[in-house]
């Protein structure tokens, strides 16, 4: 065992010290594997971010997987489908019935509405939602300033909103923190209070706003003339059983209405409406670069290394002669390489890391979109140090084949 153990050592202490004599050469044939590492760690980076940015924009509107949207729809009424008032309120009732019932933790009413608001500037028509809760979860939603609704706020007099910037400029650069109020007209007509904004895209220059559904204030609104009577409800739940879940939920909430409604699910979130991964030719794309990447930098290493051991073929030729085993000189020159491509792998990272972690470039490829984790992934790190041990083993084998068969006599030769 000590005898194994000193000869792992010893050939990484020689495998070392060969570097550091060879310093020069070394650090020229590691410069374009400190150039092809860097460039794969940012492409998988580049990468990384891309996935999580795609994921979170189709999060945001179709919901996380699984969500699935149950809506009621009716045979007689107005002839659109849309359900009697009392008919929907009592689709509503009964899905949140079921959610309860099945243990669904994040269901939420996503409902389409339009209110006329009164600003300073006059009335106007303004699209929103009714929703609940979990929504701002379920979809994403990340607030700018203020807060999100909670459960307490069905109970106010005064209805909470939750709005985006393009409303808060409508009321003339209105702060969240001064709890700015909106008059909507109704029957009777309330005021209601904007206690949060939510993060808009900087496309969405029109007014929109959240009010809570089922709140004792807004209740007492009269809809807009958008509204009709089509609700619609949404639940965010585990993958596995989605889609039998989903149903068993739409269908206890039309058995239970009874009558000529119909309950239907159908799944929301872009992994259900797309077949395979939606995220696929993306990461295929990714993997090509980074391979043509990786193979450049291993042919350039290669050559390199073939060169470097035919100029010490007598350097070599001496250490056979002195009673150099054919595995010790094959292991110590493939280690040369290993050590070396490790190195500049991690210079290679760091320098990725220092290009995805600028403020700069990482806005330009999230979008401003808040995706979370490390400013640099992890696995591009990981990536680039494993691919560059990875061709340093490969570049190495077979200029460790040819010091091999280099003999003594080639020594006196050279």
């Amino acid at each position: 065992m000590n005898r194994v153990v000193t000869t792992v050592v010893g050939t990484l202490v020689e495998s070392w010290q060969e570097l550091r004599v060879h310093r020069g050469r070394v650090v020229l044939s590691l410069v374009g594997v400190t150039i092809a590492v860097a460039s794969l760690a940012v492409v998988v980076g580049f990468g990384s971010l891309a996935e999580r940015v795609t994921a979170a924009f189709n999060e945001q509107y179709g919901g996380r997987p699984a969500t699935y949207s149950i809506t009621g729809t009716s045979t007689s009424g107005d002839g659109t489908g849309a359900a009697a008032p009392a008919t929907a309120d009592a689709v509503d009732r009964e899905l949140r019935a079921a959610a309860e019932r099945y243990d669904v933790r994040y269901a939420t009413e996503a409902t389409y509405t339009s209110r006329r608001i009164q600003f300073p500037d006059g009335v106007a028509e303004v699209q929103g939602m009714t929703v609940d809760p979990p929504w701002a979860e379920m979809h994403r939603l990340r607030m700018a300033s203020g807060k999100w609704f909670a459960e307490s706020d069905r109970d106010r007099l005064a209805p909470a909103i939750v709005v985006n910037q393009a409303f808060l400029d409508r009321l003339g650069g209105a702060d969240v923190v001064t709890h700015p109020t909106v008059r909507l007209p109704g029957a009777p007509g309330v005021t209601a209070v904007v206690v949060g904004s939510y993060v808009s895209a900087e496309w969405d220059t029109d007014p929109m706003f959240y009010q809570l559904s089922n709140s004792v204030a807004t209740s007492s609104v009269a809809p807009g003339s958008d509204d009709g009577n089509q609700r619609t409800f949404e639940v965010w739940i585990p993958e596995s059983g989605a889609k039998a879940l989903a149903n068993r939920i739409a269908s206890d909430a039309e058995r239970a209405v009874g009558g000529d409604v119909s309950v239907d699910a159908s799944r929301m979130d872009a992994a259900g409406s797309v077949e395979g991964d939606p995220l696929g030719a993306m990461r295929y794309v990714i993997a090509g670069v980074a391979v043509l990447v990786l193979v450049l930098g291993g042919l350039g290493l290669l050559n390199v290394s073939l060169v470097s051991v035919r100029q010490r073929i007598r350097e070599i030729g001496i250490r056979r002669g002195v009673g150099a085993s054919a595995g010790r000189i094959f292991v110590a020159v493939l280690l040369e390489n290993v050590l070396g491509t490790l190195v500049a792998g991690a210079v290679g990272v760091m320098l990725g890391a220092a290009v995805l972690g600028n403020a700069t470039v990482r806005g330009l490829v999230t979008s401003g979109v808040e995706v979370g984790g490390a400013p640099f992934p992890l696995e591009a790190a990981l990536v680039g140090v494993g691919s560059a041990v990875f061709v340093g083993a490969l570049a190495g084998f077979l200029p460790a084949i040819l010091a091999v068969r280099v003999k003594v006599i080639d020594a006196i030769r050279y």
